[in-house]
Parts: C-alpha cells; structure tokens; sequence
C-alpha cells in the first residue's frame, strides 16, 4: 500500500505511552490495533502493515494508516523503528509491573517506584501548560476559593486549602458534606470550586458544583476524561495513570495530583509578585513555635 506523508506533531512522550494516552480519542477498530500493540509490542514490530491488519482483525491496512496517523506519525516504517527503538531500551521506557502476592519487598520496591518515575514523565508531557494557567488565571481572580474533595481525593483538597488559605483571604475546605451544601448555597460571582475526584464520578463533588454553576467556575482534577467532573468544568486538568491489578495507580496519581496543586500554588504565588514570598516566609515562621 502506498503512504501519503503528512505534515505531523511528534510527541514527546514513549510511543506505548503515546498508544495509551490517545485511546479516549480512537475508533473502535483503531482501539484494537492499540491494545494488540500495547500487549504484544515485540510481535507487532516484526510485522507488515498487512500482517498486524490481519492478526487485529480489522482487514483493512488503511486502519493502520489511520491509527499511526493517530500518533502522529506519517509512515508505517517510521512507526516500527520507533516502537522496535523504544522496547530495545534505547529511550526513556519503564513498563508498568503487576503486583502478585508473591512478589518481595525489593519487588514492590522497583514496581511502585518505576511506576510512580513513568506515571510523572508520562503526565509531565501530557498536562497542558495552557490549561494551568487558564486554572491560575481563574484562582487568582477569585473572590472566594472553595476545595471540593472526599476520602484519598479529600487529603489532597485539605492539603490545597493549607497552601491557598494563605493566599486568599476567602478560602474554604470542609470535608462534611452538609456543611459544604451550607457554605455553597448562595454562589456569589467571583466564586471559584477546585473540585477534585479521580474518578470524576463522585457525587459529592459533582452536584454541588453543578449547583454553584454558572454564576460560580468550576476547575477540576480528575484522572477521567469523560467522567461527569470532567464535563461541567470551565478549566479540566486530567492526570493520567495506568491500570493494573493491584491499585498502586491510586497511590501514583495522587502523587500527581499533589504535584499539580503545588505547581498551581507556586505559579499562583509568582503571579502576585516578590512580596507574596515574604507573606510565605512570615506565615512558616508563624508556626515554628509547634515545633521543638
């Protein structure tokens, strides 16, 4: 079959990772494709274009154009040596490990920490720069900032609250859904929620912020791009983690999590100026007398 080339984007990120951070985006066909690739990536590189058409059942080589154009990629060739380069260990690549429960301390040890160093490679090229700042800009502006969050998502909400309240003069965070209804039933403009789920499916979060809108912003963090949070916000960021059988993508995601807020609440500090680091200082310094 004869290939077109096309003005395309590379990307920065390893191709597996690539393969799965687009899946939300593909067709069906092009799903199968990618999951074969991402299960048998050894066996895909020592194929033709006809061969992986054939064994993914999609019978047709131009859904193999389509789904490498996908990736930005304009050549089936080009595909294959960047696949065959990336699992020969020549680039930035650790794959994700299942836990068993026979596996050792050090096991663990290497899996957790490998997963968690791939985890932040992966979502430090994926985030956009233009939807945190778009999230800056928001927080910023805000006449009141409230944090949304419960459970493992609460923790990090409470954290948020900690670092913004000294910031904003009107920030609130409760993790009692009552007093939250409370607080949130008369939205003001100006009001910001940062609403936090990884799930983007939690219903504590999602209806008051349904609720608060329009007269209220809605930033949201999620690990799910087509959750219930994730389409009412006015600003989504989306980190991304990777399934396995035993729930360490929790754990890595909300280390990411934490990692976006931090990176929020220092650009948000650098927005208003030298003097803010001062404040900062005075305010740790406030607490050392809680220290020996």
């Amino acid at each position: 079959m004869i290939e077109t080339t096309v003005p395309v984007e590379k990307s920065a990120l390893p191709i597996l990772s690539l393969i799965r951070s687009k899946l939300g985006v593909m067709t069906p066909t092009e799903k199968k494709i990618a999951e074969f690739i991402l299960s048998k990536p050894a066996e895909a590189v020592k194929m033709s274009i006809s061969e992986l058409a054939s064994q993914t059942g999609t019978k047709s080589e131009s859904s193999v154009v389509r789904f490498y154009r996908t990736l930005g990629f304009s050549g089936y060739h080009t595909f294959k040596v960047t696949l065959a380069t990336e699992i020969g260990g020549s680039s930035f690549y650790h794959t994700y490990e299942d836990i068993f429960f026979t596996d050792t301390v050090e096991d663990v040890k290497r899996k957790i920490f490998k997963g968690a160093i791939q985890t932040f490679h992966e979502n430090l090229e994926m985030i956009p720069a233009s939807t945190l700042q778009k999230a800056v800009d928001l927080i910023d502006s805000a006449e009141r900032l409230y944090f949304l969050g419960f459970a493992s998502s609460g923790a990090i909400a409470m954290d948020a609250y900690f670092k913004f309240c000294r910031l904003k003069t009107h920030c609130s965070f409760c993790s009692d859904s009552h007093i939250n209804a409370a607080l949130l039933s008369s939205p003001m403009p100006g009001d910001v929620l940062f609403c936090i789920s990884n799930s983007g499916e939690t219903r504590d979060v999602v209806i008051p912020a349904k609720q608060n809108q329009p007269i209220a912003k809605v930033i949201a963090l999620t690990g799910s791009p087509n959750s219930q949070l994730a389409k009412i916000a006015d600003v989504c960021i989306i980190t991304y983690s990777e399934e396995v059988n035993y729930r360490t993508e929790v754990m890595v995601a909300r280390l990411v999590q934490m990692s976006v807020i931090e990176v929020l609440f220092t650009a948000c500090s650098l927005k208003k100026g030298p003097n803010t680091f001062e404040n900062l200082t005075k305010g740790r310094n406030a607490l050392s007398y809680l220290k020996f």
